[in-house]
């Protein structure tokens, strides 16, 4: 939501994020290098928090609005381009900041998990997820909030207090990531039961994340590989790497991986793949949101 340091391209600046995209960055083991960026094509969607892919449709992609937006969720594909939205029904965007897919583990099928999980005055006593059996994507733009059921709410309190948070991944045993985006760290992952309604998060562990609020380095998203071994975070202004254990080992250093590219506000990753990631970015102060697919090199 709210961000930190602006980092803001403008005018003739997106020439220049395809130019500076185009040279991959190496560190720790990892390398990461450019697909392709696209451009969001819909003018509704403006502050692209949380990403996941289409089961129904390769290629395809979920991504939602945070404050301020209904419960939509709108369809894209790697073009950017518009394909249309639904909403949800009986659900309430408060301030929705990611989205994960997986097991629906109260009902058959896949699920998707909306994380109304921001904060940034750290007031709310409670923060939800709301979970709907995931709907075929619409695949064209005049086909509008087109109404979906809720399958249920998962209301979550934390065991300390408050916390902004912007990242949520879903693991395949039926685990809730929830992580927190303090200003001052750590970086602490928490996590809960997807199968209980209302229940207290517990510590997970911290994230080997060195938290620079001044540089954009506070997490704005997470996301777990298709195979649920590595937990991908995002910042601002780099991606940091941990296997999903129980101590959350750390891939690459507290520094991260630096974004080859220029985002106005970077919010949302999602593995598309067991070595590609896209993320997108709010549209901040400038004039276009992009979507950004990345190849991850080394990855063990």
């Amino acid at each position: 939501m709210r961000r930190t340091v602006a980092l803001i391209a403008t005018g003739g600046a997106l020439a220049a994020l395809l130019s500076q995209a185009a040279t991959a960055r190496q560190g720790h083991g990892l390398r990461l290098s450019l697909i392709d960026t696209a451009i969001l094509a819909s003018g509704r969607l403006t502050e692209s928090s949380g990403i996941v892919p289409s089961a129904y449709r390769p290629g395809v992609f979920w991504t939602h609005n945070d404050s301020g937006d209904r419960p939509i969720l709108y369809a894209t594909d790697t073009t950017g381009a518009d394909l249309g939205s639904v909403r949800v029904a009986g659900a309430v965007n408060r301030d929705w900041e990611d989205l994960s897919a997986g097991p629906c583990f109260v009902a058959p099928g896949r699920c998707l998990y909306a994380g109304d999980i921001g904060d940034n005055a750290r007031r709310r006593h409670r923060i939800v997820i709301y979970r709907l059996s995931e709907p075929p994507p619409p695949m064209d733009a005049r086909i509008v909030d087109r109404p979906v059921p809720l399958l249920d709410s998962i209301v979550l309190r934390y065991p300390d207090h408050a916390h902004d948070a912007e990242g949520l991944a879903v693991t395949g045993d039926g685990r809730l990531l929830v992580a927190v985006k303090d200003l001052i760290g750590p970086a602490v992952l928490y996590t809960a039961s997807a199968s209980l309604p209302n229940q207290t998060l517990t510590r997970a562990c911290t994230l080997a994340l060195e938290v620079q609020p001044l540089r954009g380095r506070v997490v704005t998203g997470i996301a777990l590989s298709p195979d649920g071994r590595i937990l991908a975070v995002r910042t601002y202004v780099s991606l940091h790497f941990f296997r999903a254990d129980s101590a959350c080992t750390p891939i690459t250093g507290p520094a991260g991986l630096p974004i080859p590219v220029v985002e106005p506000q970077g919010e949302a990753v999602t593995f598309d793949g067991p070595d590609r990631l896209v993320l997108t970015s709010e549209r901040g102060d400038a004039d276009y949101a992009p979507m950004t697919r990345l190849r991850v090199e080394g990855l063990p």
